[in-house]
């Protein structure tokens, strides 16, 4: 089962790219078939293996999709931590599982990428020294 097709993944990595402007953090989605050792290890995993924690402010946000259970995890590197709280992010992936539920997966991955970062917007400004440190790439695994 594919959730998006090729326009959607344009669409979402076009939307990653203009949100990314206006905030030094990085986003990325990484959609994976199974999540055999539990979300969390998961998400450490990918985190660690495409460079998310080496971001220079440690600021990095994984949105992990698993397809087959239609679950997903937020994930925050040390930076997100220490001066935003992560109270928000059970509404972000509420809203996005919802329109899971109505097999709308571009839609509620639009809109958790939009209340992402204005999280990271408010607590990571973009400044004139703002580079895309991570792809903005959706990664399928």
């Amino acid at each position: 089962m594919l959730l998006l097709n090729q326009e959607d993944i344009h669409k979402l990595e076009a939307k990653i790219a203009a949100l990314e402007v206006m905030t030094s953090a990085e986003f990325k989605i990484i959609i994976c078939k199974h999540a055999w050792m539990g979300l969390k290890r998961k998400a450490y995993r990918l985190f660690k293996k495409y460079g998310l924690d080496k971001t220079k402010a440690k600021n990095a946000v994984l949105l992990l999709v698993v397809e087959k259970d239609k679950e997903l995890l937020i994930y925050g590197d040390t930076g997100i931590h220490q001066v935003s709280s992560t109270q928000h992010w059970p509404a972000v992936r509420d809203a996005i599982l919802e329109e899971f539920k109505s097999n709308e997966y571009y839609t509620g991955l639009s809109t958790g990428i939009e209340m992402i970062a204005t999280n990271l917007i408010e607590h990571f400004p973009a400044d004139s020294t703002n580079i895309d440190e991570v792809s903005n790439a959706i990664i399928f695994i």
